[in-house]
């Protein structure tokens, strides 16, 4: 369970927790759909359809309005300290991702002298998190984290800005305006062929809204309780109204999955006792499993499936295997990091 402690008092809120496992499980599902088909391993077809792409869109604007609204709730009672976001944010990324990352460079890099042209002044693109994002534009060591993770990276540099905004009523008014003006114009002002989707542009409207939500969740006795329900159907009645007159898809899939955020929030408020205790511990691991399962996919489980040319039976172990795996993976990752984050205290003690 989501834990924030507000005006004095710990709210408890696992809708987040089914919010993230529900963005994650379905993103692993569709790599490892598509990374089957692609491979010549069977692989349903309904993962090369246009509805699956939509789905595993909607679910990355989950993920980037989640942590809007994590980040919002954080901040909404205690003061800004440029030093403690910086560290928490450096904290919540880098041990994990490094962990994995240079494992991977050492093997793929240094021993087997893959990317040996790529120049070695790059590898500061992979140190940053930010490899997979800027890979179209530049050739660079990527291995895990693909561009949602360099994204994520510089939305967070953005979260003062915003949290600032909110500190004022013009600035919130200003704040909503460039937003919806940003989300309006997306699709149309980037360069042709730049995919809007995998840019700062294209997730900022998101994550902007996920702050709201934020604000919301960390007020809920002064919130009118209808305004969020309207807002979420509003949200899905303009992408009904969307889909209907043809606007790009980006417009169409943002304000679909932003309109069931809040619905699949509250929903997974209900779980109680152990079922919440279970996905609370389960949504701890899914930024190891988002950075680590692609890599088990295509390293690991694609090779075994090709070898056995893989049937429905196989393909469903496989992708078993692949959840199990990455989610293990993520749990002995994070309690390494957490040891050794541990070991400096120690040594001073």
């Amino acid at each position: 369970m989501q834990q924030t402690a507000l005006a004095g008092r710990r709210q408890m809120l696992p809708g987040l927790d089914v919010i993230r496992l529900a963005a994650i499980l379905w993103i692993v599902l569709y790599h490892f759909g598509v990374e089957t088909a692609s491979g010549g391993v069977f692989s349903p077809a309904f993962f090369t359809s246009r509805a699956c792409a939509a789905m595993v869109q909607g679910a990355v604007f989950w993920m980037t309005a989640l942590s809007g609204v994590c980040l919002s709730l954080k901040y909404a009672a205690r003061p800004w300290r440029p030093g403690e976001y910086a560290k928490s944010r450096f904290l919540a990324i880098y041990p994990l991702f490094w962990l994995f990352f240079f494992p991977l460079f050492l093997y793929s890099d240094v021993l087997h002298r893959n990317n040996a042209g790529v120049a070695p002044w790059r590898l500061i693109f992979s140190v940053l998190g930010v490899d997979g994002f800027v890979q179209p534009w530049t050739p660079t060591f990527y291995k895990i984290g693909e561009w949602y993770l360099g994204c994520q990276v510089l939305l967070y540099c953005l979260f003062p800005l915003l949290l600032f905004a909110w500190r004022s009523r013009a600035g919130r008014g200003v704040l909503a305006a460039v937003l919806a003006v940003l989300w309006a114009a997306a699709p149309f002002a980037l360069p042709e062929g730049v995919d809007i989707f995998h840019t700062v542009w294209g997730q900022l409207p998101a994550f902007g809204l996920g702050t709201v939500f934020g604000r919301w969740m960390a007020n809920p006795d002064t919130l009118p309780k209808p305004l969020p329900w309207a807002t979420a159907a509003g949200l899905l009645g303009l992408a009904a109204a969307g889909a209907a007159a043809g606007l790009p898809d980006y417009h169409v899939y943002s304000l679909a999955a932003l309109g069931l955020f809040w619905p699949a929030c509250r929903l997974g408020q209900h779980l109680r006792g152990a079922a919440a205790g279970l996905a609370h511990r389960a949504a701890r691991l899914c930024y190891g499993v988002y950075l680590i399962h692609h890599v088990g996919i295509t390293l690991v489980l694609l090779p075994r499936l090709q070898a056995v040319q893989a049937g429905p039976g196989l393909w469903c172990l496989g992708l078993a295997g692949c959840l199990a795996g990455s989610f293990l993976a993520a749990w002995a990752g994070q309690k390494l990091v957490g040891l050794i984050l541990r070991l400096p205290r120690r040594s001073r003690t």
